[in-house]
């Protein structure tokens, strides 16, 4: 989500919340009327940000238009002049609204820096079309901070059943009995979510359809990583309670399913349900850089080796007197690896220093430890340079095959390739040189091999 941005309080209340508008052109009596070309023929301009409605006040009402060959009241906006448009979905068709929903949304503009949330307005907006919901808290959460209540309004309960068969289809494995619950088909949770949690129904959507199809191939990693990443970073109030809830057996089912993403998966739950703090069970330390200087003058400080456990993963870091830090991590995996992680590849764990300022304006760094599978564990080692600044090291992130770290940046991979210096030039052309030739690990490579020449 975006930060609030004040000077959205100073621009007029009614402004589309769509993209995509059109103008509405007069029609022939006892005809409905007729809509112009999308945005004026610039299908790629954004309507929200379009100066005529910033510099005159629109009133907020609805026309009945044509949509889909039948008349629907739609969302629409009236110029001083008397002009009028209709706002339109990602289909081009108007975005319905009933007469009821005209004045909430009306009185929603009126108060947009502190809309209202009362379980009157949940309801009221639970009435009105989805693509309405999705356009007005979208629009919301780009400028102004959202109470979280107003994102119950969204259709939790697919959510819900594809999170519920999710689970039920992890634990019983391969065998998707009859009894299993049913999932909503494929497009219905679509991006419809993304202003509560960007990280959540896309990944739990591939999830559910790839385990109750028993898809085969390299893919359980990359969305399995990404729902826990998005239940540790969404906010939970923005989830009902009973989603929550739902969501976090999700979370442990994961954790069940594979060893690797066990710690992940239980800080996802635990920060769902919000049963017990996360603290204690987290998995990162604050560092102070001034142990390398100190101990370069000749002192012996205490603290700069640092165990953390949280079974089953242990970890130890280390700052060296020459100004590095070292990492060491090992994970107690199962006996024989599950079938879906050997088709992924090698696993990848991001290792996150995070600088603890007083304006918050710096910036994190990631690396990526590779992770060797050996006789029931997993291990990697990285060494990275010590920040200037005290800072935190966090390792509480689920780990990524290296196959779907295609989105990384290079210069991410580049480092992360000489962070691990336990990994010899060999065995990185083993690791890489069989991913997808587009992959930015091969440019990383290349990098990282002329600098071992």
């Amino acid at each position: 989500m975006t930060a609030d941005r004040p000077e959205a309080t100073r621009l007029p209340a009614h402004r589309p919340l769509s993209d995509w508008i059109a103008r509405v052109r007069p029609a022939e009596p006892g005809r409905l009327p007729v809509l112009g070309r999308i945005n004026d023929g610039d299908e790629r301009a954004d309507a929200r940000a379009m100066p005529r409605f910033r510099a005159q006040p629109w009133t907020r009402t609805s026309l009945i238009v044509e949509r889909s060959g039948a008349p629907c009241r739609a969302l629409a906006l009236r110029a001083p002049d008397g002009t009028e448009v209709v706002e339109l979905d990602d289909f081009g068709a108007p975005v319905p609204v009933s007469e009821t929903g005209i004045a909430l949304i009306a009185d929603l503009e009126q108060h947009w820096a502190l809309p209202h949330t009362g379980p009157d307005v949940v309801a009221g907006l639970r009435e009105e079309s989805l693509v309405l919901r999705y356009f007005l808290l979208h629009r919301l959460s780009r400028e102004t901070p959202v109470p979280p209540q107003l994102f119950h309004c969204l259709p939790w309960e697919r959510v819900d059943a594809a999170a519920r068969s999710a689970a039920a289809l992890l634990h019983a494995g391969t065998d998707a009995s009859a009894q299993l619950p049913e999932t909503p088909p494929d497009e219905e949770l679509r991006h419809w979510f993304t202003p509560a949690a960007a990280l959540l129904a896309g990944p739990l959507q591939v999830l559910a359809s790839g385990l109750r199809g028993s898809r085969t191939g390299p893919w359980f990693g990359r969305e399995a990583a990404s729902l826990l990443t998005g239940l540790l970073t969404a906010q939970p109030e923005r989830l009902p309670h009973a989603t929550r809830h739902t969501l976090a057996r999700l979370a442990e089912a994961l954790g069940a399913a594979d060893r690797a993403l066990q710690h992940s998966a239980r800080l996802a739950a635990i920060r769902m349900t919000g049963l017990q703090p996360i603290a204690p069970l987290a998995l990162r330390r604050r560092l102070d850089s001034d142990f390398v200087l100190r101990a370069s003058s000749g002192e012996r400080p205490s603290g700069h080796d640092e165990f953390l456990e949280q079974p089953p993963i242990a970890a130890r870091t280390t700052m060296t007197r020459s100004g590095l830090l070292e990492i060491e991590m090992e994970i107690e995996d199962h006996e024989t690896p599950p079938a879906r992680r050997l088709a992924d590849g090698t696993l990848c764990h991001p290792v996150t220093l995070r600088p603890v300022t007083d304006t918050g304006e710096e910036q994190n760094t990631r690396y990526w430890m590779v992770l060797n599978a050996g006789a029931g564990t997993l291990h990697g080692f990285v060494a990275v340079t010590v920040p200037d600044v005290t800072f935190e090291v966090d390792l509480d992130a689920p780990p990524v095959p290296l196959l779907f770290l295609n989105r990384v940046p290079r210069a991410e991979l580049e480092a992360s390739l000489d962070a691990n210096e336990h990994i010899t030039l060999s065995r990185w052309h083993e690791l890489i040189d069989d991913l997808p030739p587009h992959h930015p690990a091969h440019a990383a490579l290349a990098a990282h091999a002329s600098r071992h020449i």
